[in-house]
C-alpha cells in the first residue's frame, strides 16, 4: 500500500475507535481509562487528551469527548484525593 492510503486507513480506524469509545457508558470509559493509565504509567495531569481527537470528528463528537473525559479526569483526581489536576488546554 502506499502511504496515502496508509495514512487514510489509519485515520478511519482512528475515527472507528473514537465514535465506539463515544458510545461507550461513563463506566466503561472510565473502566477504559484506567486500563490506559496503568499502560502508560504516566501522572494523570501528563494526559494530552485534547490532542487524541481524530480530525475527522464533528464539533459535537469532540464536545461530547471532551465533557466526558474531563468528568472522568475529576472523578480520578477526587478518588486520588485531590493529587491530580484536569491537564490545562
Amino acid at each position: 500500500m502506499g502511504r496515502e492510503i496508509t495514512n487514510r486507513t489509519l485515520c478511519h480506524s482512528h475515527h472507528e475507535i473514537f465514535s465506539e469509545w463515544l458510545g461507550f457508558t461513563l463506566a466503561q470509559q472510565k473502566a477504559d481509562l484506567d486500563e490506559y493509565l496503568k499502560a502508560v504509567d504516566s501522572p494523570l495531569e501528563l494526559v494530552r487528551y485534547r490532542h487524541m481527537v481524530p480530525a475527522s470528528a464533528h464539533q459535537g463528537e469532540r464536545q461530547l469527548y471532551l465533557t466526558d473525559l474531563e468528568t472522568l479526569l475529576e472523578l480520578l483526581r477526587c478518588e486520588r484525593g485531590g493529587a491530580y489536576s484536569v491537564p490545562e488546554a
